[in-house]
């Protein structure tokens, strides 16, 4: 099957350990887990990190790259990848406070391939009004907004929620859950252009970073980090 692989890591140079191999090998039937045929796949920059070996071992090279995907079980079910694996008793009920939680293409191979095997607890029906392509985006960008809006903060209609920069993964994810949850969205972002997709997306109205804003907010999602990342 085709797959890409991390085969080396470069911190300056991540594509020289970047590797398509043709016919890397198919993976082999379990007992717990499931063969998948893998209809889209997104990148993620955390398929960027692994090539540059931050926070990826070296002795886990090669590896299948890819965190998020969907496609078609071996018995036609259509299904989302769920990205993370994690055991929520050992995260005190929460898998994701796992301290040996993973993400695809961290322990085991992930979505850029023909194919994959997971364990069956990954496997999420996929909506039939949902496409493929849609759903390979949900898992590490949305399912991260998700968490932080209605697990953490526990967002409410009428609350009123700042998305720090406006046009990231997980930033643009936010806009859209917390402007479909009822809430009221103010964004900020580096440029027009970016301001206007916060807009786009449901926010109620972007501003420019350090910009005040019209009244104080209830929740703000922040992922942007330093000055010197882009929003």
């Amino acid at each position: 099957m085709r797959a890409a692989l991390v085969t080396s890591q470069n911190p300056h140079d991540p594509l020289d350990g970047l590797t398509i191999d043709a016919e890397y090998p198919r993976p082999e039937s379990k007992p717990g887990h499931t063969l998948v045929r893998l209809k889209a796949a997104s990148l993620n920059p955390h398929d960027a990190w692994t090539l540059r070996g931050v926070g990826h071992p070296a002795d886990r090279v090669p590896m299948v790259l890819g965190c998020d995907g969907a496609g078609v079980t071996e018995d036609g079910r259509e299904v989302i990848l769920h990205s993370m694996m994690g055991d929520a008793d050992r995260g005190d009920g929460d898998a994701t406070l796992d301290p040996k939680r993973a993400l695809l293409s961290e322990t085991i191979d992930g979505t850029l391939a023909d194919w994959i095997l997971v364990p069956d607890e990954l496997l999420v029906d996929k909506p039939e009004g949902i496409t493929f392509v849609d759903a390979a985006c949900l898992g590490i960008a949305w399912g991260t907004a998700y968490r932080m809006l209605f697990t953490r903060a526990r967002i409410r209609p009428g609350d009123t929620v700042l998305v720090q920069g406006a046009s990231g993964g997980v930033s643009s994810a936010a806009i859209a859950l917390a402007a479909a949850a009822g809430a009221t969205v103010y964004a900020t972002g580096r440029t027009e252009e970016k301001r206007q997709f916060a807009i786009d997306n449901g926010a109620a109205a972007a501003f420019e970073h350090g910009e005040r804003l019209p009244k104080r907010v209830d929740v703000v999602v922040e992922t942007v980090g330093g000055g010197d990342v882009g929003s």
